[in-house]
C-alpha cells in the first residue's frame, strides 16, 4: 500500500507544528512550505482540511498562523491517515464506488484478506501518537530550520587553566 503524497505532506505539517507544540507557537504556509520545500498551494488545502476536521487551529492577521488543536500525545498518526488518505481500496476492484470487469471477482477471496490488512496497517498507525514520529525532536527543530541561533551554539564548560593549582576537593 502505498500513501498519497498529499497524505505524506499532511504528515509533515502535523510533525511540523507538534514541534512547535511546547511553546504553543504558531507556524504560517510560509515556514512549513520553506522547511519542507513544498508548494504553498498543497499547504492551504493542507492545513484547510486539517482545520475543518479540528486536528489544528487556525488564526488569521499579521500574528495568524496554525497550531495543534490537541496535544501531540493526544493525536494518532492513524487519524491523520484517515482524514489525507481518501481511498483505501489496494485493488480497484475492492473499490465499491467504481465498475469493474474482473471476471473471478465473485469466487476471490482476497478482498477479505486485504481488507484486514489495510485495518491492520491503520491499526498499526493508530498505536503511534504524534509525538512519538518524531524521534529526535532537537535534530527535527534543527534540520527544519526551527532551532534559534542560540539554541545552535554550544555551551562553554569552564575548565581550570593549565598551571593553576586546583583546591584539595576539586576533583573531576
Amino acid at each position: 500500500m502505498r500513501l498519497t503524497v498529499y497524505t505524506d505532506y499532511t504528515l509533515r505539517v502535523m510533525m511540523y507544528l507538534a514541534l512547535k507544540y511546547p511553546d504553543r507557537g504558531v507556524a504560517t504556509i510560509n515556514d512549513i512550505a520553506t522547511a519542507y520545500g513544498i508548494s504553498r498551494n498543497h499547504l492551504t488545502k493542507i492545513i484547510h482540511e486539517l482545520s475543518q476536521v479540528g486536528l489544528i487551529e487556525t488564526t488569521r492577521g499579521r500574528a495568524g498562523g496554525a497550531r495543534l488543536a490537541r496535544p501531540p500525545e493526544q493525536i494518532s498518526v492513524g487519524e491523520i491517515v484517515r482524514v489525507a488518505e481518501k481511498d483505501f481500496a489496494v485493488v480497484r476492484c475492492h473499490d465499491m464506488s467504481v465498475a469493474h470487469d474482473c471476471a473471478i471477482f465473485p469466487a476471490c477471496n482476497l478482498r477479505r484478506r486485504l481488507h484486514r490488512a489495510v485495518d491492520a496497517f491503520l491499526h498499526e498507525l493508530d498505536t503511534m501518537t504524534l509525538r512519538e514520529a518524531i524521534a529526535a525532536p532537537t535534530v527535527a527543530a534543527t534540520v527544519l530550520g526551527m532551532a534559534s541561533r542560540r539554541e545552535l551554539v554550544p555551551v562553554p564548560v569552564s575548565r581550570p587553566r593549565r598551571g593553576t593549582s586546583r583546591r584539595a576537593g576539586d576533583r573531576q
